[in-house]
């Protein structure tokens, strides 16, 4: 299991709040296809600031995803500034 450490921009908090809502269509939905579990973040003072705690079992399948059409649509739908994205796992020193 990959612990993960996500952060980046949007364009609008909130709309990228919305898709992380619970149910069909949602970005944890779309995760959970593949055993990704989320917990999103988002910065109090600066709502287009994002993030997420991921457990990831396999992080070549979510490779894929995001490389996918379906990811690559997500992320354009939520207004994701791909530029600005950080990805951190865990590791033992």
């Amino acid at each position: 299991m990959t612990i993960a450490i996500v952060v980046h921009e949007v364009e609008a908090g909130d709309v990228w709040a919305k898709a992380w809502r619970s149910g069909a269509g949602s970005r944890h939905e779309m995760f959970s296809r593949i055993g990704v579990t989320c917990r999103p973040f988002r910065d109090p003072d600066n709502k287009n600031i994002t993030g997420l705690l991921m457990d990831i079992p396999d992080i070549a399948k979510f490779k894929t995803l995001l490389d996918s059409p379906e990811g690559k649509a997500a992320m354009r739908e939520d207004g994701l500034k791909v530029e600005t994205m950080r990805f951190l796992t865990e590791f033992t020193p």
